[in-house]
Parts: C-alpha cells; structure tokens; sequence
C-alpha cells in the first residue's frame, strides 16, 4: 500500500476520471468519489489492475450536508496518509438566469462552492498540521470572465479561482501548494449535463481530459498557483484582461447563444 493518497471528487468520468488514472501513475493510492458507484467501482478495478495501486470507493452525493460531513470525516481518519485533494466535482447549466429551476442552481452553487470550500477546509486543516500536501481546485477559463446564458456556472467558478488563489497564499508558510486548474473546452461530459447544444467547431478543438489533466499536473508539480491548460486557452484568457469587460461579456453572450437548446 502506498504511503500516500489522494482524494478525488467528480471521479465518475472527463477530467475526474482522467485525473484519478495520472495520479495513479504517480504513486498515490486513491478514495474515488462521485454518485455513480458503478462507475467509480470500475475505474478502482482498472487502477487495482493496470497500476497496482488501491483505490477506494466512496459513493455520495457532495450537494448534501451530512454526505459532505461523511468525506471530511474520511479524511480526518485518513490524516497520516492524505497528500493530495482534488475538489472536481461541479456541473453546469446553460440557459437564462431567471428560466433555470431554482433547486438546479442551489444545488449548482451547493456542490461548485460549498462542497468545494468544505472539503478545501477539511484538507488545509490537515495538511497545514502536517506541513505537507496539495490541493487542486478545478476551475475553467470561465472563471475570469462573465459568461450570459452560462451565468450562474461562471460565477461559481470565478469563486473557485479566487478563493483558491487566496488560499495558496494563506497556506503557502505551511508547507501546504494549493492550485487553480483552469481548463478549457475538453473531452467530457459537461455539456450534456449543462444541456449545451453540440458545436461542431468546439467539439474539435476540445482538448482531451487526458492532455488537460497531463498539463494540470505537471503546473501543480512546478508550484504554479493557476494552471490554464493550453496556449489557445491562454491566449483567450489574456484577451478579456486587455478587452474592455463589456465588450468580453456581449462576445460571450454572442458564442452562448449559438449553443442553446433549440426551442420547440
């Protein structure tokens, strides 16, 4: 058994998935979590066999409270040998604001912030104890913008990059590198879930997760605080630093617009 382990949220598929593997092949054992145990059971079976590593499997649903508590509580009893967590859980929904069901956009903020701060809590608790270990906070280049249509799910994300970006800051004396993962369009289920219509253009110049989570993991291992996976990603960030924020938001509307369900 591995000395260290790390803990993985959103694991069921795309970048959780991906994430789960590539740590893997760095020598972590893992506690896979997610709703879906058949998925998180299958991935722990390839790990097992391919990697020989252990990977646990802890089936929740990290918008409720007391489901929440039950990871923090595994890792508290976990402390010896927690070394990463990777809060990558979040979904998505596309639409206007105020059309959006009101229980779907608690439920958003409840698992892209609360669960994400709760869990963030938890691990810098232990680790600034230790004086050692990681966190990685997955974001998205939505993060640095407003994104109409796709409104509540960057604001969420724009939380996680400056709450984590705080964070490094804070625990950095401690011995504690913490990280913003901030991918772009990528290979995975999130626009099924957020219900965006099919881009043909976008879909090919999506990256894989596996590419995504190779680039994420390298910038975590240099010490980078925000890792923003590949050159067009970076470039498009860049750009609404230099645009005038107005100019950024109607572009964005413009290119979500092209994305929504087509009406009945």
């Amino acid at each position: 058994m591995s000395k260290k382990l790390a803990v993985v949220t959103g694991a069921s598929s795309g970048i959780g998935w991906e994430l789960a593997r590539q740590l893997a092949g760095r020598g972590y054992d893992l506690l896979l979590v997610a709703r879906r145990a058949d998925r998180l059971r299958a991935l722990a079976s390839e790990i097992d066999s391919t990697m020989g590593k252990q990977a646990d499997v802890l089936a929740l649903d990290l918008t409720l409270p007391a489901e929440r508590k039950a990871l923090t509580s595994r890792m508290e009893a976990s402390e010896d040998r927690l070394a990463l967590a990777v809060n990558n859980a979040g979904f998505g929904l596309i639409g206007p604001t105020w059309t959006g069901p009101l229980e779907r956009l608690a439920g958003m903020i409840g698992l892209n912030i609360t669960a994400l701060t709760e869990i963030s809590h938890s691990a810098a608790r232990i680790m600034s104890r230790k004086r050692s270990g990681g966190l990685i906070n997955v974001a998205s280049t939505v993060a640095f913008q407003a994104v109409p249509y796709l409104n509540v799910y960057s604001a969420t994300k724009a939380y996680v990059l400056s709450f984590t970006e705080g964070l490094a800051e804070e625990l950095a004396p401690h011995g504690v590198r913490v990280m913003a993962l901030c991918p772009g369009p990528t290979e995975s289920e999130f626009q099924a879930v957020a219900g965006v219509r099919q881009d043909v253009m976008r879909t090919r110049i999506a990256m894989t997760a596996e590419e995504c989570v190779r680039i994420g993991l390298e910038d975590f291992e240099r010490g980078k605080r925000i890792s923003i996976t590949g050159w067009g990603n970076k470039l498009q960030v860049f750009g609404t630093w230099l645009a005038p924020r107005n100019l950024v938001t109607k572009a964005a509307k413009r290119m979500m617009q092209s994305r929504l369900p087509i009406s009945d």
